[in-house]
């Protein structure tokens, strides 16, 4: 907004109103004076609106970025993270961003400096995904800045390395089935077991709660999670999930409520929590001992069946090999089979809380070779008789 007034010298002056400093909450203004008539400065007023929705970098901005990401990050992005999230955005901050470019100015920032940010990043040997995290707060920094019209235009669009996406291990059918009968009578069935048919994350299933089970409609409500402080090294239950899109609804075969049904009737009443998996002294259950149990669990199942056969002196039965993944390879597996029996893509990242389903796809994208295959098959069924 502009506002203009004549000087006694009979010239003509604007002001242009440009929001105010995150850091002092003073109302910050663009003044201009000299012109000869009103509609000299009004025309001045529109062109310099032009140029700033056009990126040209004309506020004079004296913030420091070490001040503003600080006021950012403590003012609002904090409230939208959970305690973990924080926890790894603070040590880009402090680590990275303000050591490298906290002393410049943010109406000085251009891309050509974070350009060299970047390459300097690389170049200490941080990887590439490392270098996207710590690019991404940075981004989110400058659009807040830009939204406040601190900035006229964000400096983060640069030339990065290509990363190779992380190579995605899972099960089949078969072997997820395999698998869950050899641990059915370990206290680690329902855990696998409930990640395998929904898809929940770790720290998701810990957090589960009777509340927020509906045995007779079979859904479950995601609306908290266990979470490990790395700060304060503590065992938390929160009701603050990774994403917004994490708070969630997902169906359950009848098979789990079966199951769930009769482990609920088993549990002991001192469960005052109502956690739905406890661990073995029928506590809050930590996330990273049931990761560790199952990793062990899957190390059993390593080798090939001749080479356990040749090294053991009992005779082996019922063995299979299995591919060797984290327990939430589990989750991965739930997706996948879901994609190669035809669930459709939105209703699959809706189920694993994903943001979008683009997301979905580039995290699945191994499966599309033989969902191709798939689709020439039924083809082939249904053109037999051409």
């Amino acid at each position: 907004m502009a506002s203009y007034r004549q000087l006694d010298n009979k010239k003509w002056e604007v002001t242009i109103d440009l929001g105010r400093n995150p850091s002092t909450g003073k109302r910050m203004r663009k003044f201009k004076s000299g012109f000869k008539t009103k509609k000299e400065a009004t025309a001045f007023a529109n062109s310099f609106s032009v140029d700033v929705e056009n990126g040209l970098n004309v506020i004079d901005n004296k913030i420091l970025l070490k001040d503003f990401i600080m006021s950012w990050y403590n003012d609002y992005k904090i409230k939208t993270l959970s305690l973990n999230t924080r926890t790894n955005y603070e040590s880009r901050i402090n680590t990275h961003i303000i050591p490298q470019l906290g002393n410049i100015e943010i109406g000085k920032l251009n891309t050509a400096t974070v350009q060299q940010f970047y390459n300097d990043l690389i170049k200490k040997g941080n990887k590439p995904n490392s270098c996207k995290k710590i690019m991404e707060t940075l981004s989110g920094c400058f659009k807040y800045a830009k939204k406040l019209k601190l900035i006229s235009y964000i400096p983060t669009d640069i030339d990065k390395i290509r990363q190779d996406s992380e190579k995605i291990i899972v099960w089949d059918d078969i072997q997820l089935k395999f698998f869950l009968n050899q641990i059915k009578n370990n206290n680690l069935y329902i855990p696998a077991l409930i990640i395998s048919l929904t898809g929940l994350r770790i720290g998701e299933m810990c957090g589960l709660r009777w509340d927020n089970v509906n045995l007779e409609e079979g859904v479950i409500y995601i609306r908290e999670q266990v979470i490990i402080d790395k700060k304060n090294h503590k065992l938390i239950h929160s009701k603050i999930l990774k994403t917004d899109t994490a708070f969630r609804d997902v169906s359950i075969p009848q098979a789990l409520c079966n199951i769930l049904t009769q482990h609920k009737s088993e549990q002991p009443q001192s469960n005052e929590e109502g956690f739905v998996i406890l661990d073995r002294d029928n506590n809050m259950c930590n996330p990273r001992n049931v990761s560790m149990d199952f990793t062990k669990k899957v190390a059993k199942y390593k080798d090939t069946l001749d080479d356990k056969v040749s090294n053991s002196k009992k005779e082996i039965t019922n063995y299979m090999q299995l591919p060797q993944f984290s327990i939430h390879g589990l989750r991965h597996t739930h997706a996948t089979i879901l994609l190669l029996k035809g669930e459709n893509i939105k209703v699959i990242s809706e189920r694993l809380g994903h943001k979008s389903t683009q997301i979905t796809w580039d995290t699945y994208s191994h499966v599309l070779p033989s969902m191709k295959k798939q689709t020439a098959d039924l083809l082939d069924n249904i053109f037999d008789d051409l």
